[in-house]
């Protein structure tokens, strides 16, 4: 006998036999990974549908569906009309200095091409851009804004002509009658 009890012909027990594929196997741990990574993959789609769907149809996507609001879109999108465009001033455009900045200044941005000696050119009221009235007419007929900026013309307000017998300041503070103006 040895000195700590244990027989001396005894041997030390077997190593515990190797594992044939249980669970924590290196090809059943990859397999669970991939598992999960499809598991959560399948969900987030879901999810992100899911959103998709609530916010197309709660209205949140700034899209206006109702049959109500139609109209008001389409007046909202339309252009200026012929009327207020004729009251726009076109002036003859007239080459200045020949430096690069008024070059690129002298170009039209909705046709892209420079501005030559007697072009008709419109100066939008507001920002000051200025396009061939050609050019930025087509354009205001379909859009409201400056085509470079996007801001709206300072349009002046309508005038209406007076109805009959209507009364006018004339000069000086003093009421004129319309029908004797005929």
């Amino acid at each position: 006998m040895s000195a700590h009890g244990v027989p001396a012909s005894a041997t030390p027990p077997p190593p515990p036999p190797a594992t044939s594929g249980g669970c924590c196997s290196s090809g059943a741990t990859l397999e669970m990974v991939a598992a999960f990574t499809a598991v959560c993959l399948v969900l987030y789609g879901v999810i992100l549908y899911l959103n998709y769907l609530y916010v197309r149809w709660s209205g949140r996507d700034g899209v206006h569906r109702t049959t109500t609001d139609l109209g008001a879109a389409r007046k909202r999108a339309a252009g200026i009309d012929k009327a207020t465009l004729a009251a726009m001033p076109v002036v003859r455009f007239v080459a200045g200095r020949d430096d690069d900045e008024a070059a690129a200044a002298a170009e039209c941005a909705v046709c892209l091409c420079g501005m030559q000696d007697g072009d008709a050119v419109r100066a939008l009221p507001g920002c000051g851009h200025a396009f061939h009235a050609a050019c930025v007419d087509a354009w205001l007929c379909a859009r409201a804004t400056c085509p470079v900026c996007r801001a709206r013309p300072a349009l002046p307000p309508p005038q209406r002509a007076p109805k009959a017998g209507a009364k006018a300041v004339g000069p000086a503070g003093r009421q004129t009658d319309l029908e004797s103006q005929v």
